[in-house]
């Protein structure tokens, strides 16, 4: 006998984001099932739930809550009308049949929904409504200044490199979260002044995790990362400047240690010292979403993730 499949449901608010329903895995492949204010219901297959789910929220208002059964490409068309002719019995439906869509399966039907592609051709909908893609490329508009800014400075390289080990040893999965759960900020103006200005600072929840301060009188650059406390074993804090003092009310449970640029990789490979950085950047972003996620450098990042083989790994 085959077990029932699962079905997760999640009950929605039109200020929440779709992305923090679903976790890390913003790809997922199933049929859903939308429902309304009313009673009515509405099915659907996607390979991409939380896009699909955003693309739906700005047509239908009165959406409360979504079902999700996730599945193989090759299953989803017979799974979505056996779920359809199943949900038809005890809710009114809104899928339609329209008489102008091309007939026949498409790839398209799994990245952009049927329905829509129907009301696109009646006119109902703009073809480009504003979606992760666009916000994503006005972001890119909005601190591509900045970016530059930090390219052209000499200090770039050296940057680039502690910047590179940190992300790729210490963030999960960091070209998924980026910009999401994490941020890094090219040349912000925090504790700016003429002695002394950042580089970027990298940042989690509300915490900062990591920044490069330089100083153009000297031309030194200073890096001060931020770890869990209590982690950090006595040997492998041998010879690290260590500041105890809490610096954040709201994560009092850290300890900032103060490098040279340009060794980043090196204090990384001490095992406790990796744990302590990775304890606190995952335990951050598991409070939820950056509140600097608007001043990410995609940028940047872009950077950060061609860099990747310049990395040891841990």
């Amino acid at each position: 006998m085959t077990s029932p499949r699962r079905q997760l449901r999640w009950e929605l608010s039109n200020n929440v984001a779709p992305s923090i329903y679903f976790g890390l895995d913003r790809k997922l492949c199933g049929i859903y099932t939308l429902e309304f204010e009313g009673g009515g219901r509405y099915v659907g297959q996607t390979v991409d739930l939380t896009s699909r789910l955003a693309s739906h929220r700005r047509r239908w208002t009165d959406i409360v809550a979504v079902s999700f059964i996730e599945c193989g490409p090759d299953e989803l068309d017979d799974l979505e009308r056996s779920l359809i002719t199943q949900t038809e019995r005890t809710h009114s439906v809104r899928n339609k049949a329209f008489t102008q869509m091309p007939g026949g399966e498409a790839e398209i039907d799994l990245v952009v929904d049927r329905q829509q592609q129907a009301e696109w051709l009646d006119g109902v909908q703009s073809a480009y409504p504003l979606d992760e893609r666009t916000r994503a490329a006005e972001r890119r508009r909005r601190t591509r200044p900045k970016y530059e800014q930090l390219v052209a400075h000499p200090a770039f390289p050296e940057a680039l490199g502690d910047l590179a080990a940190f992300v790729h040893q210490v963030i999960p999965w960091p070209s998924v979260t980026g910009g999401l759960y994490w941020g890094v900020s090219p040349m912000p103006s925090t504790s700016r002044t003429r002695e002394r200005h950042r580089l970027f600072t990298v940042s989690a929840h509300n915490v900062e995790l990591l920044y490069l301060m330089h100083y153009p009188g000297d031309g030194e650059t200073d890096a001060f990362l931020n770890v869990g406390s209590g982690i950090m074993t006595a040997r492998d804090r041998s010879g690290l400047t260590i500041d105890r003092r809490p610096r954040y009310r709201s994560y009092r449970n850290c300890e900032g240690i103060a490098l040279p640029a340009g060794v980043m990789s090196e204090v990384l490979e001490r095992p406790s010292v990796l744990t302590a950085a990775r304890s606190m950047a995952l335990g951050l972003m598991r409070r939820g979403p950056s509140n600097f996620a608007k001043f990410h450098s995609d940028a940047l990042l872009d950077d950060v993730l061609l860099h990747r083989d310049d990395v040891p790994t841990a």
